[in-house]
């Protein structure tokens, strides 16, 4: 293993680039991989891991604010959100925060509970570790836990801002040192930061991953072109998350969850909450309301899978309203809300589902009844409050809201996927981004879009790479960080990819890149054309790329031109 190499992130054996993140979730899985090998099992069995430690800590954070009941189906929810469901076994950072946004959240609770600042710093230097997952989208909770323990933390008001300024310098500690570690690092010892323009991981930071995420403007860096315009378009809106793209992934439990809020707000004015209540209840009011508008409004790189951010605070609050309509059962204004909100979340799910047409038709039809006869025993309440059928009506209710959502769970741990934007549930019967990227992740289309899944490895290729000789510092070159990855994983030998994740990066600039091939560093270039007709490639990529088709000799591979750079035209 090369730990230089791992404590950066680099994207390939031969230390030349970096991945677009931070290294912590990378961390993990070389552990794992280090320990067991390299397999499936050894790289998805810890985001499985981190999945059950999600769902622990959330029922444990739970019944700080209500009863066992509410916490349990706090965790089922967090489990029947499809999108989580689909990051809990899928290689990405994102299993890692939510389950570091558990923990910080869980010990922040202990620290009201016990008015114990320890408790608090280390919630703090757990959100300074989420930083090193995926940057400032990993402190999206913060305004939150800063909001929730200046307005009911421990102590006097002077003394609660005293110990979260503290809390914000431990929160900085693990980032700063690491990126004081890369940036004071020399750039030709170590590999080049993946995203960025100027080879920093500090315009990456406020560029790429950061500005760029929000707004999609190319400051500081950021390049984020409109991927699929006129499918996904510039669709920032209240009700995006409502939309084909989003809404399958997280939206079942939305309605419910803002019930939930309300109920919350009523709560924290009419001071009937304890302390600590009172601070859980803020915490998740301003966690799911920022979530929620960030994902909302962001017009710059926006992926389905980014909706798993909003899958822990949407079940607190979706379990906290179905608590209180079940405790309240007995009165009939809380049966006929109940009833309301019961058709509210069958619009949805129905909604939903007609973009699913081909798609277990009896689930529509079974979720509909049991809905319908749900809401006309709550909302009619005829012949006043009956215990046996009014808790049947509720536990009706409950399964029509979880059962489409639950079937897609199913779905999608039923269902291989590949590549770097994963979809939950099945494949959409009409035109989408969720329908194109589950196509592309599940029918190994060679020709298209091949930023997220990569092409085909060709064994002939991948037996002739294995054949460069040792001292090569890369057996190949390619376009595109996913075609690289497939390579490297076949033959065990490290593969550049020219440009980065998505050709857009000027890493190797091309007097680099004659150099490495004058010192016979590289072996061999995988013409892969299908990234580079559709992705933003950067200049300096394809002027890589002319070079080496005017220079070197080429023969044709199964359809895939494979260039030999030790050996050029005549």
């Amino acid at each position: 293993m090369d730990w230089a190499a791992l404590l950066i992130g680099s994207a390939d054996a031969g230390n030349g680039l970096t991945v677009d993140k931070p290294p912590l979730h990378l961390w993990v899985l070389a552990l794992s991989v280090k320990v067991f090998g390299l397999s499936s099992w050894s790289v998805l069995a810890p985001q499985a891991l981190m999945g059950m430690a999600t769902v622990f800590l959330v029922y444990r954070s739970a019944l700080f604010w209500g009863s066992t009941r509410q916490a349990f189906v706090a965790g089922v929810l967090v489990v029947f959100t499809p999108v989580t469901s689909m990051m809990f076994r899928f290689n990405n950072p994102d299993a890692l925060l939510l389950l570091l946004w558990a923990l910080a959240a869980f010990l922040l609770i202990k620290s009201a509970e016990r008015s114990s600042a320890r408790h608090l710093y280390l919630a703090a230097f757990v959100l300074g570790l989420a930083f090193l997952c995926k940057q400032f989208q990993s402190w999206i909770l913060v305004p939150a836990v800063a909001a929730a323990f200046l307005a009911f933390g421990f102590g006097n008001l002077a003394s609660r801002l005293q110990r979260l300024m503290v809390a914000a310098v431990v929160m900085i500690l693990p980032p700063a040192a690491w990126i004081t570690v890369v940036e004071l690092t020399p750039a030709s010892a170590r590999p080049w930061i993946g995203g960025s323009v100027s080879n920093s991981f500090l315009e990456l930071t406020f560029g790429y991953n950061g500005f760029g995420r929000l707004t999609g403007q190319a400051g500081l860096g950021a390049t984020n072109p409109k991927d699929f315009e006129g499918v996904v378009g510039y669709d920032a809106s209240f009700l995006r998350l409502l939309t084909i793209n989003y809404a399958p992934e997280v939206a079942w439990f939305l309605p419910v969850a803002f019930v939930g809020a309300v109920i919350v707000v009523a709560g924290l004015f009419r001071s009937k909450l304890s302390r600590l209540q009172s601070l859980i209840s803020l915490l998740l009011l301003v966690w799911f309301a920022t979530t929620f508008a960030v994902l909302s409004f962001m017009t710059g790189d926006i992926h389905p899978y980014y909706t798993c951010m909003l899958a822990i605070p949407m079940s607190c609050l979706s379990a906290h309203a179905i608590e209180t309509f079940w405790v309240s059962r007995t009165r009939t204004s809380f049966r006929r809300g109940a009833a309301l909100l019961t058709l509210l979340c069958l619009l949805v799910t129905s909604g939903i589902l007609t973009w699913f047409q081909e798609w277990q038709p009896w689930a529509g039809f079974t979720t509909k009844s049991m809905a319908l006869a749900a809401a006309a025993i709550l909302g009619l309440s005829l012949g006043g409050y009956r215990p046996r059928t009014t808790a049947l009506a509720h536990v009706l209710a409950v399964a029509s809201i979880l059962l489409v959502p639950f079937l897609f769970v199913v779905e999608s741990v039923t269902t291989p996927q590949q590549g770097s934007f994963p979809i939950s549930g099945p494949v959409p019967s009409i035109e989408s981004w969720h329908r194109r990227d589950a196509e592309q992740l599940r029918l190994n289309e060679k020709s298209k879009y091949s930023e997220a899944r990569g092409e085909p490895v060709i064994p002939q290729i991948a037996s002739q790479i294995e054949g460069v000789p040792p001292d090569a510092t890369w057996a190949a070159v390619t376009t595109g960080s996913q075609n690289a990855a497939l390579y490297q994983l076949a033959t065990g030998r490290a593969v550049m990819s020219i440009g980065g994740f998505s050709t857009g990066d000027v890493y190797p600039n091309l007097n680099d890149f004659k150099l490495y091939v004058a010192n016979k560093e590289i072996g061999y270039y995988i013409h892969q054309p299908g990234i580079l007709e559709w992705a933003a490639a950067s200049p300096n990529t394809r002027a890589v790329v002319s070079w080496i088709e005017a220079t070197f000799a080429s023969e044709e591979v199964d359809g895939v031109r494979l260039f030999d750079l030790t050996r050029p035209l005549e």
